[in-house]
């Protein structure tokens, strides 16, 4: 048996050296395909940008340590500035034993600028794991007109009319017929956001659903809150682009 070990370790070596190898050449690859998607788009890559893992309140920031955000794209989009980017953060358990875990929880967020700060809203696919609304103050769960909707989706919200305002029954529809994702408007953006990673195809369908709610919402609730129109909105206050020591 003795004799044994040193092809298992010869093997383990080599097995964790084609692991490596692996590994760093699929990262290589997703890094030029964002980075081409980017270009594509008249957008700009940075490999990271950890100052951005604080900037907002709600899930699923504000959570865990180790708090990291990669391969950030930025730019604007049917007007808009955007930002998406990978997000993870590291939590430990320990078991009765006293042994303990790290886990890494990774997710694909994108974010899109609005013309004004709005009240927050927020609206998460049912048993989807979430924060407790009342980590940011939104209250008790919101029940709308659609039963289907109030099935599908948990809506949070500190103004109530807001939410109602917003999710009118035609955006619910729309909503109803498109995969479940998780969004918030907060403040002056609205973030959509999903477990895994960043690919080109789902950042643009993250986007595409922000921008059909913010196009969405009613020109009175525009107004209420200090936005002269509707149309032509300019928006300008949106989501800050990489830090300058993000940007490497």
């Amino acid at each position: 048996m003795d004799r044994l070990w040193p092809f298992v370790l010869g093997l383990v070596v080599v097995v964790g050296g084609v692991l490596a190898i692996r590994s760093y050449v699929l990262e290589r690859r997703r890094v030029e395909g964002l980075a081409g998607f980017a270009a594509s788009k008249g957008w700009q890559y940075w490999p990271e940008d950890d100052g951005l893992a604080n900037r907002w309140g709600g899930e699923p920031f504000g959570r865990g340590d180790d708090r990291r955000v990669r391969h950030v794209l930025s730019g604007t989009d049917r007007g808009s500035p955007v930002v998406a980017f990978d997000y993870s953060y590291v939590t430990e358990s320990t078991d009765s034993k006293g042994h303990t875990t790290r886990t890494t929880h990774r997710y694909a967020v994108a974010v899109l600028g609005l013309p004004t700060v709005l009240p927050t809203l927020q609206v998460v696919p049912e048993g989807l794991l979430r924060r407790a609304a009342g980590a940011l103050g939104f209250g008790n769960d919101i029940e709308l007109e659609s039963e289907d909707f109030n099935r599908r989706f948990t809506v949070t919200a500190r103004d109530p009319k807001f939410a109602s305002d917003v999710l009118t029954p035609r955006r619910m529809e729309v909503l109803l017929r498109t995969p479940a994702r998780a969004w918030r408007i907060e403040g002056s953006e609205a973030i959509c956001w999903d477990d895994g990673s960043c690919q080109p195809v789902d950042i643009l369908a993250r986007l595409a659903l922000l921008h059909g709610v913010v196009d969405g919402i009613p020109g009175f609730v525009w107004h209420d809150n200090g936005v002269a129109s509707d149309n032509g909105l300019s928006r300008d206050n949106g989501p800050v682009p990489p830090t300058e020591g993000g940007a490497s």
